[in-house]
């Protein structure tokens, strides 16, 4: 068997973390999505996801039966929403073919699959106590008062640094390389993805991995993208003072909607940034590349490659952006590959409706 991740139809729903990546890159407790599908079914799977993101993604075809599995999708084959169909080696030398037909099929099938439940909101990431019912803690807490798994695992993998005076309840998952400053308060369900620093007060939160919350401040009921970083003193609200659910901006009704949840903290998509002592709002969302600073509180909802505050917002020059995330990612040793240019230049062009 060859198994494929797709995209749902509605990926926006997902948006602003899956404007850069397939959704199955997206970190659940124990580990992307696609990393936990290997893990269930013993191989490697690929990615059918959009074109521009293909070549950071590819594909895998292989002759015999092949099987596209929707990545919102329940971790269960029994229940999981999937598509079966058979490759020939002809069909393997016609690729492109192959990949417009297999594209045309999900189309077809997420359509049908509307008609059952499946995920429709970022909200599902906040589910992962469904995900950590396999795993166990890998370090021994009872001799360590500041390791506390009575809720839950605390998983910590190679390379990680945590300092003293640090606090951590599970469940919570260390991605490797990631360091956790003096005196930091983490408290679970979080999963703090690789070569992340982490101070301050965390809680109920997902960090993709290479972002900064490095000092002091609140951060709650929040999803942070790769190459972020949270200014010191930055704190987000993840309850309304009346206690109401919280309306966040959807990008597929392209309106604030309501969530249904009462807690919500503040989605940052991959390379933003804001300034020390930023106040988010409830429910806020930033999209990719953006640069906030500025006194009083930003907008609730910022279009990617934004630059400013509460005063106003004005276009991120691109160029300028690039050259930013370059020394960014460059301090940790990773070079932008002209594929991730590409591709950071096209999410640019997607995004400049919602600038206007």
């Amino acid at each position: 068997m060859n198994y494929i991740l797709c995209d749902p139809i509605n990926i926006e729903k997902y948006y602003p973390f899956t404007f850069t990546r397939p959704l199955g890159e997206m970190r659940i407790f124990g580990g992307t999505i696609k990393e936990r599908w290997e893990k269930l079914l013993g191989c490697k799977v690929s990615y059918l996801t959009r074109s521009y993101l293909s070549k950071l993604y590819p594909i895998t075809f292989k002759v015999g039966k092949n099987i596209l599995i929707l990545s919102d999708s329940d971790l269960d084959l029994d229940s999981a929403q999937t598509f079966e169909f058979e490759v020939k080696q002809e069909d393997i030398d016609s690729e492109k073919k192959l990949k417009e037909e297999a594209e045309s099929i999900i189309k077809k099938f997420s359509v049908k699959s509307k008609r059952n439940k499946i995920r429709t909101s970022l909200s599902y990431f906040f589910s992962i106590s469904n995900f950590f019912y396999d795993l166990e803690s890998n370090i021994d807490c009872s001799s360590n008062p500041f390791l506390n798994d009575d809720d839950g695992p605390i998983i910590i993998e190679e390379g990680v640094d945590i300092m003293e005076g640090a606090m951590v309840r599970g469940p919570v998952h260390i991605c490797k390389g990631s360091i956790i400053k003096m005196g930091a308060k983490i408290y679970g369900p979080t999963i703090i993805g690789p070569y992340c620093k982490i101070a301050g007060e965390v809680t109920n939160t997902i960090f993709l991995g290479y972002s900064n919350k490095a000092h002091d401040g609140f951060l709650g009921h929040s999803i942070i993208g790769e190459w972020c970083n949270i200014g010191a003193g930055t704190s987000n609200s993840n309850l309304k003072n009346n206690y109401e659910t919280v309306r966040m901006w959807d990008y597929f009704e392209r309106k604030f909607i309501d969530s249904n949840e009462q807690f919500l903290g503040l989605y940052m998509g991959d390379h933003s940034k804001c300034s020390i002592n930023t106040s988010f709002n409830t429910g806020t969302t930033i999209g990719i590349n953006c640069n906030i600073f500025g006194s009083g509180f930003p907008r609730n909802y910022i279009p990617s490659f934004s630059w400013g505050g509460s005063a106003g917002y004005r276009n991120y020059d691109i160029e300028k952006a690039f050259k930013t995330a370059k020394i960014v990612m460059k301090r940790r040793g990773i070079e932008m590959s002209s594929h991730y240019e590409d591709m950071l230049r096209k999410v640019f062009s997607m995004t400049s409706p919602f600038r206007t």
